[in-house]
């Protein structure tokens, strides 16, 4: 009973609120009505109120909900619109890599940005996107007492929501010289956070040439090494001195790839190759290195190739050997062919290159068997056989120079009388050997010039004559062609006249 007296009173309430609001609408008088109120802004929304991380590691929970972004509020490093940004602040006591790791939950998109603080200003440190799976990770290095503003903000299309961060110290980058490298090469990885470089050693002595193979064996990842002369105290980059006093890099290899290096005048001694990752690249990056002193193959005066010499070697893409260098000396103005014949499965370099080391011509795309055909001066060229990414296995170069002739004809008289024997003449030059073909022909007033024979002689030493009895007045003309040998390029020349009174 009370229940129903209840309820009929609610009903009443709002019947007469009801009324009430009809009779405001009906004089005139503006009804308004109270917005909900949105979430309201996390408690580090803004750069003033960031939260401090005092002690590391430290696993944070945030939320970009109700968040929202200051007037003057620095922009994100990694170039894209951002909202609803929240900070954090890192102090340390002591030098030290401090490493990032943001966890998106829901369908948030963000990017996390570290920047360094010097009073009132902030430079930018490092910065990184979520990927696809909502992760993002980052690592930089932080000075003696410096201050560092962390800044998570929320993509400008992307939803809200919360996001866990995870600051701890990684593992401490590796200084030189570094543990020595095996003989037979050294297979490892490295990554942005926990294992940002690895570090080997190995003596080098003055004068003597070295060839280092660097292979990266993930696929989009990216290994470049740098090659640090004896005494080096601190890793830094080429070409440059960092205030703390490390050294230049004397070689870098870029992603992957070979390179030779000789150590100049008391240059010798231990030698480090600092091995570092692509630092935009999330995971693991493996590498494999390997180190050995160049022989004959590898570097100038390179294996003597003869023509048509056949050279065969092994090549290895992801240790040594990965290049044969061969030397080959034109006499005179040849076409020279090159054969290599490799498996299938192999993706070998093909190159020619002249005495200065200009590239003329390279076969540097395709896999298996290659070929270069190039005319050429007299002068000594190179050719070299090297292996791309991972590829391996047996190869055969054949080398073939046939020298560049140009061909002459002549009959011996050009006033004779039908039936007066003469010669056609066949010069070549140079003076080279070889089968040469005379094609005759005579003259129709009517029906023009008709074949009359052909005649097969051997040129030597660049000359071949061939005997022709004209069998009736009239004009007749001649042409040759000088069919090559295995040394000599074919060539030919065209009709030479001859009037018969």
């Amino acid at each position: 009973m009370v229940s129903r007296l209840l309820a009929s009173a609610l009903a009443l309430a709002f019947a007469l609120a009801g009324v009430t609001a009809l009779a405001a609408s009906a004089s005139g008088e503006e009804v308004t009505t109270s917005a909900p109120k949105g979430p309201p802004p996390p408690a580090n929304d803004a750069l003033a109120g960031a939260q401090q991380v005092h002690t590391l590691p430290a696993s944070l929970n945030g939320t970009t909900v109700g968040a929202t972004t200051e007037a003057a509020e620095v922009e994100s490093g990694c170039h894209v619109p951002t909202k609803s940004s929240v900070w954090y602040s890192v102090r340390l006591s002591a030098a030290h890599r401090v490493a990032l790791q943001l966890a998106a939950a829901g369908a948030l998109d963000a990017t996390v940005d570290v920047y360094h603080a010097v009073r009132s200003q902030l430079t930018p440190v490092a910065c990184q996107q979520t990927e696809g799976e909502g992760k993002a990770s980052l690592s930089f290095e932080a000075s003696k007492n410096g201050l560092y503003d962390i800044r998570v903000a929320a993509l400008a299309s992307s939803q809200l929501a919360a996001f866990s961060l995870e600051v701890f110290l990684p593992t401490p980058s590796v200084g030189p010289p570094g543990p020595p490298l095996p003989a037979g090469g050294v297979s490892g990885q490295v990554d942005r956070i926990q294992n940002v470089n690895a570090a080997y050693s190995f003596v080098m002595r003055s004068g003597v040439s070295y060839m280092i193979n660097l292979a990266n064996e993930t696929k989009g990842g990216c290994v470049t090494g740098s090659l640090f002369a004896p005494g080096t105290r601190s890793f830094g980059s080429e070409g440059e001195e960092s205030e703390e006093g490390s050294s230049a890099a004397v070689l870098r290899i870029h992603c992957s790839g070979f390179r030779l290096f000789t150590p100049g005048p008391g240059e010798g001694g231990l030698y480090s190759l600092e091995l570092t990752p692509r630092f935009s690249r999330r995971g693991v990056q493996r590498f494999r290195v390997q180190v050995a002193q160049a022989g004959p193959a590898e570097t100038s005066p390179g294996i003597a190739l003869g023509n048509y010499g056949v050279a065969r070697g092994h090549l290895n893409g992801d240790g040594l050997p990965v290049l044969r260098l061969y030397r080959m000396e034109i006499t005179s103005h040849s076409n020279l062919t090159l054969k290599l014949t490799a498996p299938a499965s192999a993706e070998f370099k093909l190159q020619l290159r002249d005495a200065n080391g200009n590239l003329i011509e390279c076969a540097c795309e395709g896999g298996g068997s290659e070929k270069l055909a190039h005319r050429l001066s007299p002068g000594t060229y190179y050719a070299s056989v090297s292996a791309r990414a991972h590829s391996s296995g047996n190869f055969s170069l054949l080398r073939e120079s046939r020298t560049i002739t140009s061909t002459a004809i002549s009959f011996t008289s050009h006033k004779v009388s039908a039936g007066q024997p003469l010669a056609i003449d066949v010069t070549l030059t140079p003076g080279v050997s070889g089968p040469v073909s005379v094609l005759i022909e005579r003259f129709d007033p009517v029906f023009g010039w008709q074949y009359y024979r052909e005649e097969h002689a051997f040129a030597s030493a660049g000359l071949a004559s061939v005997p022709f009895t004209p069998p009736a007045l009239g004009m007749w003309r001649a042409k040759a062609n000088f069919e090559g040998s295995r040394t000599a390029s074919p060539s030919a020349v065209g009709f030479t006249y001859l009037h018969v009174g």
